[in-house]
């Protein structure tokens, strides 16, 4: 078997046993809330956060051809938590299938999944997370993916949920994002696909969260900008003309009615 074929079996072994694992210890861990039980010499432990509600799983593994570290939520709901255990399990899978026979010793791949927690209104957190990976070639992509969760009925709340009329909202808010980005000059923004952005039909407010009483928008690397603006973000201040897109009981749980 020449050096190649070789490789190529060493990769399907490790990735396998690798998702096997992950598989198996997300289960573990997130079969019980309230009974949890860490080995100190494992790759993963459970630490608190700022908020009472939610803990954080981190999980970090290292092979020759790759590296693997993550963070996730975890709350007393199994439904959140296997929302979560899927997204991760999804990311860690295409991770390990787009590295095939593009990585090497010297240069392995890297999957790094970092996460954010902010407060947006009561019993609302925004959850961010950014994806950075190194699947082989010149250049390091970073990607995010943030999600509203509902603490008070446990579960997930899309973006577009908050307003009333997601049309009206897109065609007031989306111009104040644009100019936003373009008064940033060093950003050195493609006019172009940010004006693709804007004209999106069906946008829902994918990329939109909650901080400090803030609308906050954030672009994936190479997404609007070059790649040296890494993951640009903008904060949009909750204004008269935004107050009154929100849905009342929304508008009572931001606290901007």
């Amino acid at each position: 078997m020449n050096h190649n074929a070789k490789q190529t079996v060493k990769y399907f072994v490790i990735a396998f046993i690798i998702s096997f694992i992950i598989g198996n210890i997300l289960s573990a861990i997130f079969s019980s809330a309230e009974e949890i039980h860490v080995d100190q010499e494992k790759d993963f432990d459970i630490v608190e956060t700022d908020f009472d509600e939610i803990r954080l799983l981190t999980y970090e593994t290292k092979e020759d051809l790759y590296s693997i570290k993550f963070e996730l939520p975890f709350f007393k709901s199994e439904g959140l938590n296997n929302f979560f255990k899927g997204y991760m399990k999804r990311t860690n899978d295409q991770f390990l299938t787009v590295i095939e026979g593009n990585v090497t010793e010297e240069r392995p791949g890297n999957l790094n999944v970092n996460l954010d927690i902010y407060e947006s209104g009561e019993d609302l957190y925004s959850l961010v997370f950014t994806e950075s990976e190194y699947t082989g070639g010149a250049n390091v992509n970073e990607t995010g993916h943030t999600w509203l969760v509902d603490l008070k009925k446990n579960r997930i709340i899309k973006q577009g949920e908050l307003f009333k009329n997601t049309r009206k909202a897109r065609d007031i808010i989306r111009p104040k994002v644009q100019q936003a980005l373009l008064d940033q000059p060093d950003l050195g923004v493609f006019e172009e696909e940010l004006d693709q952005w804007v004209n999106q039909p069906k946008y829902m407010f994918e990329n939109m969260f909650i901080r400090d009483g803030k609308l906050v928008f954030r672009f994936d690397k190479y997404e609007i900008t070059p790649g040296a603006a890494g993951m640009p973000e903008v904060e949009i201040s909750i204004d008269e003309d935004i107050q009154s897109l929100f849905k009342k009981n929304w508008a009572k749980r931001l606290g901007v009615n």
